[in-house]
């Protein structure tokens, strides 16, 4: 009985190919490919063996069946496995390359191209080019192992963009020799997806996958690694030192600068549960105008040492002439490890001079384990040096239940609240009323600062609040929602040479005040574990005890939630020195009393 499949499918070896990795089966595939361009056959098929590819295989173009119910022809090719059927590109070009006007529905599937010389596959604008467990091996200078150019025509035809595109558990392999990028796609309008696919073993100063140009682009389940650079051992009997190793290993990878996965002027970008490992200055870089982009529920494994390499291993960076680039979102999902050596590069997570990202805060769970884990940068987000909340008295703490816990224009009333907070009314309507507070030290330390206002409004009605630094101008506009809910407002400021932060209103408000941060650096919450850095600055910059929670007693309470970040002093007493505990919530959810002072 004929087969039907058989039918519809074009053998290469139909064609002359060998497959025995030795003759030249250049002619025999490219055959092949334009039995397809007629129609008559749908699919390129690549029985297991391999085969050598000396010139570029040229793609025939795809046709659409229209509304007059006119024939389709699309394209496959196809082998028996990933690892099994495979095409050996000993050229310079692409050894798949379409020169058409567009390439639509053509699929990918099963097989591998090898090309040490050269690149993979480059196809034009279209829709639905769909790559499935495909694996490209080892590209070229210059080259790629994918390249999608949305807006290359083979014709007079301008470009219009690519879009539903999918790599679908693909592997993009780059061996020693690798010189180039595993993908790059650009111009692409919509609707792009990386799903369980590995870019490994980069070991050249390029990214693994550039995405230029491009909307919507959706990376999930998806693992990136760059291995360190190579040099010669240590060998004491031709004098070749372990300071040497260290010198020539420090140099070599000082020179990876490139990040995993490179954003060039491309919006709407998501990257989700995916994993990159060993050494790497950034997992993501951000150029030109990018924005809009998700980073949430990374494992990000950074294996740099410090002796050896010198790479920092960033979630983020952003390219300083990258300034119109907005809404960079680090999500509190991700998981940032840099083990396996005590001397372990522990660095700050994003690097940001121009002010677009965002780090949602990483609540800091995780215990430690093992050995291994005993360098492990605990998942907090980048708030400065010391995480440091710089406003003294933040929760507006007055050793009176009415008394002014800070400097205040006439009007302001307020009242402590249990357990901790204060409750703010300004009824005066006749112009500007401040309430001024004091930072620990000057504003002009880091080029950027945030402010986090958290409190409920009991107004009912929606009310703005303004936020001056300097006691100047309004630096920035905070809108109180009418409801009753807590709520939590972060803004973004740029440094000043000023120490006054005040908040103003123009018009009655009744709203509470739980607490007030100005914290170094970006950030969207407040992280956990921070209250004892927190406290220490003030002790050691504040004379005056109002800025502490104190509780003359002589015995503590049960640590608990309700006692977080409380502090209390216990009286020593006749020759005993009074101190000062704060409650911690500890890496395993219990909560203790912690000495500070």
């Amino acid at each position: 009985m004929t087969n039907f499949f058989t039918n519809y499918r074009a053998n290469v070896k139909d064609y002359g190919a060998k497959g025995n990795g030795k003759a030249d089966d250049t002619a025999a595939i490219q055959k092949a490919i334009n039995a397809c361009a007629s129609g008559v056959y749908t699919t390129v098929y690549l029985p297991r063996g391999k085969y050598k590819i000396t010139k570029t295989l040229l793609l025939p173009e795809q046709v659409r069946p229209n509304t007059s119910a006119t024939q389709g022809t699309g394209l496959k090719i196809t082998g028996d496995g990933m690892y099994d059927s495979g095409l050996i590109y000993t050229g310079s070009n692409y050894a798949i390359f379409s020169n058409k006007s567009l390439a639509e529905t053509i699929l990918f599937q099963d097989f591998y191209i090898n090309h040490a010389n050269g690149g993979g596959i480059c196809l034009p604008q279209g829709a639905h080019q769909m790559f499935e467990r495909f694996f490209s091996s080892a590209c070229g200078e210059g080259k790629y192992g994918i390249y999608i150019q949305g807006t290359r025509s083979g014709t007079s035809m301008e470009g219009y963009g690519s879009y539903m595109l999918s790599f679908r558990n693909c592997r993009f392999w780059q061996e020693t020799g690798y010189l180039g990028t595993g993908v790059k796609i650009e111009d692409v309008v919509l609707c792009t997806e990386f799903n369980n696919c590995f870019f490994s073993r980069s070991v050249r100063n390029y990214p693994h996958l550039e995405i230029v140009n491009s909307h919507g682009v959706h990376i999930t389940s998806t693992a990136f690694e760059r291995s360190e650079q190579y040099v010669p051992p240590a060998n004491p009997s031709t004098g070749r030192t372990e300071e040497l190793v260290q010198i020539e290993a420090q140099a070599a990878n000082s020179k990876m600068t490139a990040p995993l996965i490179k954003l060039d002027n491309s919006h709407s970008i998501s990257i989700l549960e995916s994993h990159a490992e060993a050494t790497y200055e950034t997992f993501v870089g951000v150029y030109n105008h990018s924005s809009k982009v998700t980073i949430d529920g990374c494992r990000l494994d950074h294996y740099a040492i410090t002796s050896y390499n010198p790479n920092k291993g960033y979630i983020v960076t952003i390219d300083p002439e990258s300034t119109s680039s907005t809404s960079i979102i680090v999500g509190p999902r991700n998981y940032r490890v840099q083990s396996n050596h005590p001397d372990t590069t522990h660095g700050p997570i994003i690097l940001d001079p121009v002010g677009c990202v965002v780090v949602m805060n990483f609540e800091d769970n995780t215990p430690y384990r093992d050995s291994f884990y005993l360098t492990e940068r605990r998942t907090v987000p980048v708030i400065g040096e010391s995480g440091t909340n710089l406003l003294k008295n933040p929760g507006l703490f007055s050793s009176s239940p009415t008394e002014a816990p800070v400097e205040a224009d006439h009007g302001f009333t307020f009242a402590q609240l249990p357990p901790s907070g204060c409750r703010v009314k300004q009824s005066l309507s006749n112009g500007k009323q401040k309430i001024r507070m004091y930072t620990s030290e000057q504003l002009d330390k880091y080029d950027f600062y945030t402010f986090v206002l958290v409190g409920s409004n009991n107004a009912h009605k929606s009310s703005p609040v303004f936020v001056d630094i300097g006691g100047d101008t309004n630096d920035l506009t905070l809108i109180l929602p009418s409801g009753s809910e807590r709520f939590t407002i972060n803004k973004t400021l740029r440094k000043q040479s000023t120490n006054i932060v005040d908040i103003v209103v123009y018009e009655p408000v009744d709203f509470n005040i739980y607490a007030v941060y100005v914290l170094p650096n970006i950030v969207n919450q407040i992280p956990y574990g921070a209250e004892s850095t927190a406290v220490s600055k003030l002790i050691a910059t504040v004379s005056e005890t109002a800025e502490l929670s104190i509780t003359p007693t002589s015995k503590l309470p049960n640590p608990s939630t309700d006692y977080r970040g409380k502090i209390i002093r216990i009286e020593g007493g006749s020759g005993v020195s009074d101190m000062l505990y704060i409650c911690k919530k500890n890496a395993v959810d219990n909560y203790e009393w912690v000495p500070i002072g």
